[in-house]
Parts: structure tokens; sequence; C-alpha cells
């Protein structure tokens, strides 16, 4: 089976993006990203136990249980970037990694993460639909910080308007975003959890049949 590394989801659009964008309140800041987090998992935890949702767009908490393929969500969070998102990997390290020691993550459920790849789940709520790109270089930690390779290539990804859904590969697939001037609004859902590996499997295949012109091999 080919690498995915973007793909665009089959499943419907979400119907109250306006309200989730309406209502958006960021309570975090991360690298380039203003971000509030829907779940109740927090940074100074391991990524593994779902820790439950809290009590807002819940709108956006019943699509995603009705149309993605979780057992149970660990990190659900929407998050806004008004500036370039330099190239970048979504990995998680089982120890702490880097000058923030965030995203510590169980051995259990990052190989978890890696036989489910693409395991990023991630749906649109507003802005371009064609900033996001794959780039090559790659990812070296060298005395605990993250230094990543020179970017001489980019490959821009599109975000078909029959869906608002998409899934990139997690581990080792360097990822950014070009902001369109005046996308001020652009905003995303991003979704990671314990997958359903058959319906996540089944949803993976059909999507590339109906997206086999948007999807990105590695």
């Amino acid at each position: 089976m080919k690498s995915i590394r973007f793909l665009p989801l089959d499943i419907p659009k979400f119907e109250y993006k306006q309200k989730v964008l309406d209502e958006f309140k960021p309570d975090t800041d991360f690298y380039f990203w203003s971000e509030e987090y829907v779940s109740n998992w927090q940074s100074t935890r391991l990524l593994h136990n779902p820790e439950g949702m809290k009590n807002k767009h819940i709108e956006l908490q019943e699509f995603i249980s009705a149309y993605m393929p979780f057992k149970s969500i660990i990190l659900l969070k929407l998050f806004r970037a008004n500036m370039d998102v330099k190239p970048h990997v979504d990995d998680s390290y089982t120890k702490d990694k880097g000058h923030t020691n965030l995203k510590v993550i169980s051995e259990e459920y990052r190989n978890h993460q890696l036989e489910t790849e693409p395991c990023g789940y991630r749906m649109i709520i507003a802005g371009d639909r064609q900033s996001l790109y794959l780039s090559d270089g790659e990812l070296e930690i060298v005395d605990d910080k993250f230094l990543y390779g020179e970017v001489t290539e980019k490959t821009y990804c599109e975000i078909p308007e029959a869906t608002d859904s998409f899934a990139l590969k997690s581990y080792g697939s360097m990822h950014g975003v070009d902001r369109t001037p005046g996308d001020d609004n652009r905003l995303l859902a991003f979704i990671i959890g314990w997958i359903d590996i058959d319906k996540h499997n089944k949803l993976i295949e059909q999507s590339e049949e109906v997206y086999k012109n948007y999807v990105h091999y590695a």
C-alpha cells in the first residue's frame, strides 16, 4: 500500500462551521497557532487516555462522533495561524524533546498512530483551501532542540469543496502553510485518538477512490 501524506475524506460537509467560527475563543498559544482546546487533555499529561470533552462546540463533537472512525478521542482542538506556518512534522515522542517538552506520548499510543497512518484527522472550518503544502526536508533533534532541514520543494494540497475533512500523515511528513493575504479567519480542527482500524481503513480506501485526483503520496 502506498504511504498517504494528504487525503480529503469522503464524509459530508459540516453544517455548523459559521457557529464554530463565531464561538472560537483561543486559550493557548503554541508556536504559530492560537488554539482552543475542546477536549480536556492537557499538555502536562501523556497522550494516551481520553479525558472527555468540554461543554463547547457540541455540534462539532457530534459530527466527529458520527463520521470519523474514532473509538475515543484524546485531543480535539481548534487552531488558527495568522502567519506563515513553517515546515514541520506532527511527530510525538515517548520522552521529552525540545524546549517546550510538549506532546509526550505513551509507547502504546504512538505505535497505534504509526499503524494507522494517515492518522491525523483535520477539518477546515474557514480559510483558504489551497494554502497547505507538503515539503521535503527532515527533522533532526540535536541537544533536545528541533532542527529542520532545508526545504527545496513544496507541493500544495487542495481541500475540495465537497468535503471539509482530510487526513494527514503525522510522522515524518513535513508540511506547512503559506498564509494567503487577508485570510484572517482561517480556522481548522485537529482530531487524534484511538482509531477503529477497520472503519478507518474502509474510509481511507473509499476516500482514495473518490478523491484520487487530490491525494498525495510519499
